[in-house]
């Protein structure tokens, strides 16, 4: 009975792992800077990137100056990987924790009805 509790929690927690891994990746929307965004001129701006904005991925605040930056392009081409790598990482634990789950009541139905 133990070992039944044991193996359930333990094929859904990657199945609830797998599930927030989807549901983060169905989230992930628009273009967003994770540094300080800059508009053509170079001056900061607020809200969801748009085509001409560079994005300062690194700011050193002490000079003033961006070590590493990103364009629009680059930066929604990072976050439509990021969001494949999501939904192809949640849906091999939502299935690797299912089927896991499935498993473990089908054999302890089994074993239950055949003592």
């Amino acid at each position: 009975m133990r070992s039944r509790i044991v193996l359930l929690v333990l094929f859904a927690l990657p199945l609830l792992w797998g599930a927030v891994d989807l549901l983060r990746a169905a989230a992930t929307t628009g273009s967003r800077c994770p540094g300080v965004q800059t508009d053509a001129d170079g001056e900061s701006e607020p809200g969801p990137m748009r085509p001409g904005h560079s994005c300062a991925l690194s700011y050193d605040a002490g000079t003033g100056r961006s070590v590493g930056t990103s364009t629009y392009e680059q930066v929604r081409y990072a976050q439509e990987v990021r969001r494949g790598d999501l939904a192809v990482r949640g849906t091999v634990l939502t299935v690797y924790g299912a089927a896991g789950v499935a498993v473990v009541t089908v054999a302890a139905r089994k074993r239950a009805a055949s003592d």
